[in-house]
This record gives structure tokens, sequence and C-alpha cells, in this order.
């Protein structure tokens, strides 16, 4: 009798713990579930953001493209039509950004601090492809050293097309960056690419006193005509939170 009272006793603990191992089983099968069904949702969600800055920005250059004429607002001061017509979706617009050889073509904005557009779109809406953004602290007439922000994104678009700089010849070939300011052409002639990261003395914004830019571009090896320094920065693929792809170039004056 002892006996077999062991053995209802064994019997129950075996049961006890296959019980608790089949239901640890199906808790684990249950989260791993949910956590691919968020990573997709995640995934298709992102998918769909790039679908939409792709049609988004497709439809300013059309808008961009379309503009010919000049134009003034009512106070007088003078606006290229490109001007009112991005001016008029978003307040923060600055400049056209566009360089040869690449997709590269978009309208830039300066936002209150650098995390604005980051992921905000041109029309102020969430989408994880950003905007081109300007430094925030890029503010004045001349502006010495302008910086101009992007992503680098896997699918393209927006910044990624700088890392085809860090190939000589294609910068060699491709050398001249087009900032659209006011209805005017201002050219720059790239003279540096490289992979950095956020340390790089290219993110070196404080210039007032007159000795600074000189020494800012002795660091950064710019050439000695060198009046405005134009730097593009992206996050680097493959590399460390901080790694960074920057192309330098420097104002042409005609």
């Amino acid at each position: 009798m002892e006996s077999e009272t062991k053995k209802k006793r064994l019997s129950y603990k075996e049961y006890a713990k296959k019980t608790s191992v089949t239901i640890a089983l199906t808790v684990g099968v249950v989260v791993v579930g949910i956590v691919a069904m968020f990573a997709i949702i995640i995934v298709v969600m992102n998918a769909s953001n790039l679908r939409t800055a792709a049609v988004e920005y497709d439809h300013l250059r059309g808008l961009a493209g379309d503009i010919v004429s000049n134009s003034s607002d009512p106070s007088g001061v003078q606006l290229s039509a490109l001007d009112i017509e991005m001016l008029g979706i978003n307040p923060d617009f600055v400049c056209w950004i566009r360089i040869d050889g690449t997709n590269i073509d978009y309208p830039v904005v300066r936002g209150r601090d650098n995390d604005e557009y980051i992921k905000t779109s041109f029309y102020g809406e969430a989408n994880i492809a950003g905007a081109i953004f300007m430094d925030y602290r890029n503010i004045g007439d001349p502006i010495p050293h302008i910086i101009i922000y992007g992503h680098n994104l896997q699918q393209g678009g927006m910044f990624t097309d700088l890392r085809k700089f860090l190939n000589p010849r294609f910068a060699e070939e491709n050398s001249i960056i087009t900032l659209i300011v006011n209805g005017n052409d201002v050219e720059f002639e790239i003279f540096s690419a490289r992979l950095s990261d956020t340390d790089d003395p290219a993110y070196d914004l404080d210039l007032s006193a007159p000795r600074q830019f000189a020494r800012f571009a002795d660091k950064i090896d710019a050439p000695l005509i060198a009046t405005q320094i134009l730097t593009l920065s992206t996050c680097a693929t493959g590399g460390s939170d901080n790694a960074r792809v920057i192309v330098q170039a420097y104002r042409l004056f005609n």
C-alpha cells in the first residue's frame, strides 16, 4: 500500500513537471510569435514609410522642375518661385540641393534643432526617411560653414549616394554640388570625401573669431581659396553608431 502511494506521488510529480515544461514551451512559442509579429509589422510599416517618402519627394521634384519664373512676396522681398512654392508647403525650407551623378535632388529644411527632421518628412509628417536638413545653428548671411544632414537608407534615396564619393574616380567626375538659394545656383566643388565619426573636425561650427575659419579650413585640408565650406553628412553602414560618411566642398565664385 505504501509502495503504491509513493508511486502515485511520483506520478503526480512527473505529471506536474511535464505540465510545467509544456506550459513553459507554449509560453515561449507565444512570446516568439508575438515578437515575430511585431517585427513583421515594423518591417511593413517601414517599407510603407519609404514608399510614401519616395512618392512625396518625386512630387516635389516635379514641382521644382515646373518652376521657371520668379515672383515676390507682398512685403517686396524678392523670392524665387521655387521659394514661394516650397515655403507654402513647409516654412522651414531654406534651399534646394542637387548633385549630378546621384539621386540627391531634394528640398532642404532647417528645424528648431537637429532632431526635428530625423523622422519627419518635408510635409511635416512622421516618416523614417525624414528630410534633408541644415544644421539649426546655420543662421545668418553669409554662413562660413554650412552643414547638411540626411539619412543613409538601405533602399536608397536621401543621402545614401554620398557613399559613392568614397570612390575617388566618381568624386572627380561628379565634383559639383549645387544649392539653389533664392532662385540662384550656388556651386560648391568637392575636395574631400571620407569615412569618419562624429568627432571629426567637419562638425565644427564655432567660427566666430576671425582666425577660427582659417584654422578650421586647415584642419580639414580645404583649398587656400576657400571662403565658405559645405559639409554633407550621413551615417555609415556597417560601422559604429558614430560612424559617418562626410563629403566636403568649397564655394565657387564666378
